[in-house]
């Protein structure tokens, strides 16, 4: 195994879909499935059942008082307060009061945090405080065990990340008051975005480059299915206690104690930090399950990576008019000198900080990062907003979660047909537009009753539009970067994504003060976005690039809107 090596062709040569393949993409997606529980269980572990004052006595009101004279009163309970009224000739206020005998509702008392712990009105902060702590340790995750799995492999990260988040999510059903729970759920959503992000990284690095897309169709199906089990998981253990429900969403995860027998490290990532040992055992055992030759597999790649390299040292006859061949042609040269003695020093380590010492890479980033935090913000806003619909809150959730399979169907075709630009240009501005109706529906609902339905159906199609944008965007992503920064560019951008993600329980509030603003702020996003996709190069039918020198050349060749280059005569 001397000189370089084509990743891609080696896939190829093994089989696309060989069974080593199938078995490590296998192992990919089941772990997708309990990275949705232990994100979105918080729906039902922290539920706020409707409420209102338990009823007291004059006693409990006013302890310092006598109690023996003739005087009544009448309560007036409501959901954080009691008023009070003396039944004298003329009924009068006396008194309003907080709810000082505790609350009334119609679950039981410890079916989620919020009825165990007296979480209601002063107390409210701390249930709401649950459900934002841990998109704020995702955002943590996403940086710190992104840049890890660059430094070291994307196995080791993702069977830590995941093994804890199993023994948090475990530990979380003990939890004896909000304060550990939150800390807990914060640890949750930092090791959660640590496992989601590198099994995405290793699949998607599994594959060749005409069957990426189709590892993100799967990981949306395999979200999609997370999301919707949530549903029935809380139902069944409805009349439980709430710790019972947690240890079920956690055993979820149990299986990655044994995970690291059967994982194995990205081949790509092997091959890009010198690690060829490691290397070779992967590809004998690959070529061994899918019954191919070895020596055959490492001809190919071999020969694939000679003809790259002898194009890219080919010495450019460039008339000095053509702008973006000449463009092309200072790019080779770049390239040929980040080539030069490469199998005499130690592969490339790039960190969060390379993204910002190179201008084009930093303006797509840019570009990327503000995609991901109008689908975060638009998708989980609309998913906490369905709570407010009239119905059973576990259908309404279950049918939330369903509309999420079409979308995936409607991404494996448009990525096919169009490519991951168009595609993510496509949704953005179904998101946008359908929003956009929705507001003013919703707006005029009062003045006309068939609106609501109206603004209904279209908020259920920006659902549609956001959620395949968002599956779109997390494969487009990571194509985006070469291989050693190529986690790093996914976590910063899921990170960015959180400030969406946090934002998005307030919009609920706003509406009920501006009722259009949210919706208007949202369809705003989404179209701006469809301007700024447009910017990006198209990564669909191109190898995923392992150096920035290989990087810079696609982006001169495949940007979307080339910014001109100065004219050089070449000598």
């Amino acid at each position: 195994m001397d000189g370089p090596l084509d990743v891609d062709e080696i896939w190829k040569s093994l089989g696309t879909w060989g069974r080593y393949q199938r078995g490590q993409i296998f192992l990919c997606l089941v772990a997708v499935i309990p990275v949705a529980f232990h994100l979105l269980s918080i729906v039902f572990i922290a539920y706020r059942p409707p409420f209102e004052c338990k009823e007291t006595t004059p006693r409990d009101v006013f302890p310092y008082q006598d109690h023996n004279d003739s005087s009544t009163y009448t309560f007036v309970y409501h959901q954080c307060s009691i008023d009070v009224f003396n039944n004298g000739s003329n009924s009068t206020l006396v008194t309003s009061t907080d709810c000082v005998s505790g609350y009334k509702y119609d679950v039981r008392h410890d079916a989620s945090i919020v009825t165990e712990w007296n979480l209601f009105c002063d107390g409210g902060e701390a249930s709401e405080l649950a459900q934002t702590i841990v998109i704020l340790g995702q955002g943590v995750g996403s940086a710190i065990f992104a840049s890890l799995s660059d430094v070291y492999g994307r196995k080791p990260v993702h069977i830590f990340c995941h093994i804890a988040l199993f023994v948090v999510a475990l530990g979380t059903a003990w939890a004896p008051n909000p304060a550990v729970f939150i800390g807990l759920r914060f640890i949750m959503g930092a090791t959660q975005s640590g496992t989601g992000l590198t099994v995405a990284v290793a699949a998607l690095e599994s594959l060749p480059v005409n069957s990426r897309y189709l590892w993100e169709i799967a990981d949306i199906v395999c979200w999609t299915t997370g999301c919707i089990l949530v549903a029935p998981v809380a139902y069944i253990f409805r009349d439980v206690s709430w710790r019972y429900m947690q240890i079920a969403f956690a055993v979820g995860s149990a299986y990655s104690l044994f995970e690291y027998w059967f994982l194995e490290e990205s081949l790509r990532w092997l091959l890009a930090n010198g690690k060829k040992e490691r290397a070779e055992k992967i590809i004998r055992m690959a070529a061994r399950m899918n019954g191919k030759d070895f020596d055959s597999v490492i001809k190919a790649a071999s020969t694939k990576a000679n003809e790259k390299e002898a194009f890219l040292a080919k010495p450019a006859s460039i008339p000095p008019e053509e702008d973006s061949l000449t463009a092309e042609m200072e790019i080779k040269n770049n390239f040929n000198d980040d080539k030069k003695n490469h199998n005499d020093r130690k592969p490339d380590q790039y960190n969060a900080l390379t993204i910002f010492k190179h201008k084009r890479i930093l303006l797509n980033s840019l570009i990327i990062w503000y995609t991901w935090t109008t689908n975060s913000l638009v998708y989980y806003a609309l998913y906490l907003g369905s709570t407010s619909l009239i119905g059973d809150r576990y259908i309404n959730y279950f049918l939330m979660a369903l509309v999420e399979y079409p979308a995936a169907a409607t991404q494996w075709y448009s990525i096919k047909r169009f490519g991951r630009r168009k595609s993510c240009i496509i949704f953005h501005t179904i998101a946008g537009v359908s929003l956009a109706v929705s507001t003013v529906c919703r707006t005029y609902q009062d003045d006309v009753t068939a609106l609501g339905t109206v603004s209904l159906v279209f908020n259920f199609i920006g659902k549609f539009g956001i959620t395949a944008s968002f599956s779109t965007i997390f494969l487009y992503t990571p194509e985006l970067y070469p291989t050693n920064l190529r986690s790093v560019g996914l976590g910063l951008a899921s990170t960015c994504s959180r400030m969406g993600g946090m934002l998005a329980p307030f919009a609920g509030s706003v509406a009920n003060i501006i009722i259009w603003l949210p919706g208007a702020v949202f369809s705003v996003m989404c179209l701006i976005a469809v301007y700024l996709t447009s910017l990006l190069p198209e990564a669909s039918g191109h190898e995923l690039p392992t150096t920035i020198a290989e990087l810079k050349l696609w982006y001169k060749a495949n940007t979307g809107n080339r910014p001109k280059t100065k004219k050089v005569t070449p000598s």
